[in-house]
């Protein structure tokens, strides 16, 4: 960006007071109007917007029209950095008294540096200060004690370099996650057509055929347990979370340890091409949730709660199967057929009955590899995206401190 950066730790700390001034605009409500309110995130998630409502139900509620530029706080959650910045796209809008208003001075504030300000432990930590009391409700914002509250304070020139360069880092965010978002669409439409036989690649012509899961996979209910037993052998357990939060079981996830007899070991050993699922869960819709086993793995046992589709490598692929049972269609089954009331599973009868239909195994690795390179790229993203975040707080922790000025 062409800015020079270096330690100078010298910064004046200005009350808040004397950066901001508070605008209170009463709204005259009118009972057969409409009019819509703001309400504010917590941890620096912004604005939001309530349902429109008229004036009569508003009744004798204190309300003010909302001014944009403003540095706003939602005084019951200010501890927990319901803070936000008004714009243009609110005018019109209106906020309940619990919701102050202030205005940036000119030439003594930059609205942006002070809500990024605001979303530091810093800030955090100076909010909690002023908002005395019990958790919840009870933890309210004083504002005589926020504005007598000091935050350090750069030049004006300063400050507006700093909320550049976050808003930078900000808006390189906004961007990799709506990347993020456009790629998961486009690999769900690809799902769509690929997992069904709607579009099929060219060379490949016969048809789907249809098969109960216990003709193409060995199915193995585990039921080897968190506990350690120091008479066993130790192992790396891949638990139901590893499950449910990926679909690739890698030797990079953080496996915890665990024990499991001989005979576990043989029988619930996980191996390449493995599809693990989910068998039981409160809801049914996080039943047959699947992750394929993507790479040798070193001493890696199935623990409780899941189950192994072990495929038949020359009738059905892996990675192929996963996708397939992330499909609507699949899952929806999975979910009628499991058991329970408060809680839902899939007996080894019910998994075996599930139906899926297959192409031949050549379209299937076909399939499979399309949608792992969709996969890589979403991970590729993702990976970017943690990356942005770690950097933007990196920043905010040298910038908005003064340990590091531009």
């Amino acid at each position: 960006m062409g800015d020079r950066l270096h330690k100078d730790p010298s910064l004046t700390t200005v009350k808040i007071r004397d950066l901001v001034k508070r605008i209170r605009k009463p709204v005259n409500v009118q009972p057969d109007e409409m009019y819509r309110e703001i309400g504010i995130y917590s941890h620096g998630k912004g604005i939001f917007y309530k349902k429109e409502r008229s004036g009569a139900s508003l009744g004798n509620k204190s309300v003010f029209w909302v001014e944009p530029n403003c540095f706003v706080v939602n005084i019951v959650f200010a501890w927990e950095q319901a803070i936000a910045k008004t714009t243009s796209a609110e005018q019109g809008m209106i906020a309940s008294h619990r919701f102050p208003m202030y205005k940036p001075i000119a030439g003594q504030t930059d609205l942006d540096y002070l809500v990024y300000f605001f979303n530091t432990l810093r800030g955090k930590h100076l909010l909690g200060l002023a908002s005395p009391g019990g958790a919840g409700r009870n933890k309210t914002l004083g504002q005589a004690a926020f504005l007598d509250l000091s935050i350090p304070i750069p030049s004006f020139s300063e400050q507006r370099r700093i909320a550049e360069i976050l808003g930078a880092w900000d808006n390189a965010i906004t961007l990799t996650g709506r990347l993020i978002a456009a790629r998961q669409r486009r690999k769900k439409a690809l799902m769509q057509q690929l997992l069904t036989g709607k579009r099929r690649f060219g060379g490949f012509m016969g048809e789907w055929e249809e098969f109960r899961l216990e003709e193409v996979t060995e199915i193995l209910l585990s039921n080897v347990d968190k506990k350690f037993d120091p008479e066993e052998t130790t192992v790396r357990l891949c638990n139901y979370m590893d499950v449910h939060s990926n679909f690739y079981i890698t030797n990079d996830l953080p496996f915890k340890c665990g024990s499991a007899n001989e005979r576990e070991i043989n029988k619930f050993s996980l191996f390449k091409g493995d599809v693990i699922i989910t068998k039981d869960s409160e809801t049914p819709d996080d039943i047959a949730n699947a992750a394929v086993v993507s790479e040798d793995l070193e001493s890696t046992v199935c623990g409780y709660h899941l189950a192994i589709l072990r495929p038949q490598k020359e009738r059905i692929d892996g990675t192929f199967l996963m996708h397939h049972l992330h499909h609507p269609t699949i899952n929806n089954q999975f979910a009628r057929l499991a058991n329970g009331v408060t809680r839902f599973g899939l007996t080894t009868d019910s998994i075996k009955h599930a139906k899926v239909k297959l192409p031949s195994i050549d379209e299937q690795h076909r399939i499979a590899a399309v949608l792992q390179t969709c996969d890589d790229e979403i991970a590729l993203l993702e990976q970017k995206l943690s990356a942005l975040k770690r950097q933007k707080q990196g920043l905010m922790q040298q910038l908005l401190s003064g340990k590091v000025r531009v």
